[in-house]
């Protein structure tokens, strides 16, 4: 099951018969009556009921939109199961019937996985999401079957119950109408920052140490899309039992409900609380930040301690330095020295910087045993040697201009050179001396890999890709080739043609 966004929608799927095995193959399967069709039992449609939210307290619908995922025939170890309990007219759950859900030339279909055919002993039916195996005492209620999911072991997506009962069958066929069978309960802080339209934008921020107690017992909330969600079951929040914990910026806080009434949770509801913190959140730009961009080129530039993405954005890359100086003299700098002007990079609110892409490229390309022959794509140019010189944007323009008629195929930037992104340049492959600020932060001149390390972390946070091993720059050393920076931070004492480390592109804006 995929956790998507926090705005839900209903799921609605359309469902087909299943193909059938014939009467005398079932019967040969023990303690099974002989059943009143000669139909398979199957789904005629699911739908799935959002977390409605708590209308008595200030809620925001904090859940998520539940979609199935497809395996491509009913043995792939990929693709969601239901279950479907059987009980008989004692009320005992005899069966616990497997549903898989695979797409078949197209069609999405959830098949009866062990042939189980309708038959007059089922008498109430409780579907359920996700499947689990039961080995014995087979739960024929809801709430003996919420028990098993609160002891489970597993994080939210497994925890998080969808249930459906029903005693109405047609043709063998049965409707699914699921709700959560907990209720949910969030935690969120949030802050506000502009866009360089002038837009005023609100995301989620980190936290740290989120908890909360009911009594005695302490729970530890789950981080799902920028919000900390718990699912608990049949509780109530009075204001002297009832407390959360939560850290922001190496301060604790400790919050508790403010209403004199005891709040009595409900099933298939969402309660949320606010985690106000003291902050001044969006106002100075650093490293770590996430550069974002918007479908009408609007520029948001989240701080590092946001903790994600808010909807309508895309985020494009890491920032990893920030142009300083009095009236900009390193920006003036580095458009000198790459051939740049101030028309379209107008910066972010007044700043400007460094941009590392979420994803690397390929390698250089071919020849791989002629250094030389890249040599000739910088031929004229003095500063391709210059390792501490912002100017992988203007070396990267020689190479891309001059490849083709040096006898060099460059594919280094495959993936990134149809791309654009607002204010900002081109992707380009980065210099030695921006590769310093990348790998070993401010501090460029020391060798250390604590900056990249912080880089990667947020890299994760918005699922990109770890930089590791080698990173080759653009720097070009004469009869020797492209200079590269180690994941420590070293310079690496080999400088050569074009091998198996990948490019990292970077912008500036």
């Amino acid at each position: 099951m995929k956790q998507l966004y926090l705005h839900i929608k209903l799921a609605a799927l359309s469902m087909l018969l299943f193909s059938a095995c014939t009467q005398d193959e079932i019967m040969n399967q023990a303690n099974m009556e002989r059943p009143v069709t000669d139909g398979l039992l199957s789904i005629g449609s699911v739908k799935i009921d959002d977390f409605t939210e708590n209308t008595e307290s200030r809620v925001i619908n904090d859940s998520k939109t539940v979609t199935f995922e497809a395996g491509t025939d009913i043995n792939d170890a990929n693709g969601d199961e239901l279950g479907i309990l059987l009980i008989d007219e004692s009320g005992k759950a005899y069966a616990n019937v497997a549903f898989k859900f695979v797409n078949q030339n197209g069609e999405n279909k959830w098949l009866n996985k062990t042939n189980e055919y309708y038959s007059s002993k089922i008498k109430k039916a409780i579907a359920y999401f996700p499947y689990t195996e039961i080995a014995e005492n087979l739960p024929s209620s809801i709430e003996e079957l919420k028990q098993i999911f609160l002891n489970k072991d597993a994080g939210f997506e497994e925890k998080d119950l969808l249930v459906s009962e029903t005693t109405e069958f047609h043709a063998a066929s049965m409707d699914i109408n699921f709700t959560h069978a907990f209720s949910m309960l969030t935690f969120s802080a949030e802050a506000t920052t502009t866009t360089s339209n002038g837009t005023v934008i609100t995301y989620p921020l980190q936290l740290s140490d989120v908890a909360f107690s009911i009594g005695d017992k302490l729970y530890t909330p789950e981080l799902i899309n920028g919000r900390y969600v718990c699912l608990i079951d049949n509780e109530t929040l009075a204001k002297d039992e009832f407390r959360y914990f939560y850290t922001a910026n190496n301060t604790p806080y400790v919050k508790t409900v403010s209403n004199e009434t005891p709040l009595t949770l409900e099933a298939n509801k969402s309660y949320s609380f606010p985690c106000p913190i003291n902050t001044g959140e969006g106002t100075t730009m650093a490293a770590g930040d996430f550069y974002c961009v918007s479908s009408t080129n609007d520029v948001l530039i989240l701080p590092q301690t946001a903790a994600g993405i808010p909807e309508g954005w895309t985020c494009k890359g890491i920032v990893f330095h920030i142009m300083e100086g009095s009236d900009n003299n390193e920006w003036n700098t580095f458009l000198t020295n790459n051939q740049l002007t101030e028309a379209n990079l107008p910066g972010y609110n007044g700043k400007h910087g460094l941009v590392v892409s979420l994803t690397n490229d390929n390698n250089y390309g071919a020849p791989t045993d002629n250094v030389n022959a890249w040599g000739t794509c910088f031929a004229g140019y003095e500063q391709s040697e210059n390792k501490d010189l912002s100017n992988g944007y203007k070396m990267t323009q020689l190479l891309t201009t001059n490849a083709n008629n040096n006898g060099v195929t460059f594919g280094g930037l495959d993936s990134h050179e149809s791309e654009t992104i607002a204010n900002a340049t081109s992707w380009y492959i980065p210099s030695f001396n921006e590769l310093k600020y990348l790998v070993r932060g401010e501090s460029s001149e020391t060798p250390s890999s604590e900056a990249l390390e912080s880089i990667n972390n947020q890299l994760g946070k918005i699922n990109g890709e770890e930089l590791s091993g080698s990173i080759p720059s653009i720097t070009f050393i004469t009869d020797q080739g492209f200079c590269l920076m180690q994941r420590d931070g070293q310079e690496n004492g080999w400088h050569g043609i074009p091998g198996s480390e990948k490019i990292r592109p970077i912008c500036a804006f």
